[in-house]
């Protein structure tokens, strides 16, 4: 006699642990946003739309990520703060991401404006696990 539960459909859970690939794809969406929005330090801030809704406000040299979105399915809140004047420029905050991964982001990030492309050094802290920016950003491009 074989004893069923009802259901056999198996539904898979929204991922909500740390994952290599998913925080490369993380800092991947994080370096479009950044990217469209750091030419708006210079201009006095504004805001870029989420291809996914949402936006980046960018005021002063802080990026503050409102329901920013740039698939319609992971959704980023937070703040992250850019210092211009250390060398290299470091990138520091909290994101809390929604809806595909819920996870909290740590932020302590360098970047090399002076190398071609730019490069990112520092760490990402996931759920407490910490990944090195500099292998996520090689992992990335290769």
């Amino acid at each position: 006699m074989v004893a069923g539960c009802g259901d056999d459909a198996k539904q898979e859970p929204a991922p909500t642990a740390p994952d290599f690939t998913a925080n490369q794809v993380l800092l991947a969406e994080m370096e479009v946003a950044l990217g469209k929005s750091v030419a708006l330090i210079f201009t006095g801030g504004g805001s870029v739309p989420g291809p996914g809704g949402g936006q980046v406000l960018v005021e002063g040299t802080s990026f503050i990520f409102q329901q920013y979105s740039p698939d319609g399915e992971l959704v980023i809140d937070g703040q992250l703060d850019l210092n211009v004047l250390a060398s290299p420029v470091t990138l520091k905050g909290t994101i809390q991401l929604a809806g595909s991964m819920e996870l909290e982001v740590l932020v302590d990030m360098t970047i090399n404006i002076l190398d071609e492309p730019m490069t990112y050094g520092g760490t990402l802290t996931v759920d407490g696990e910490v990944f090195d920016v500099a292998e996520l950003q090689q992992e990335t491009s290769s």
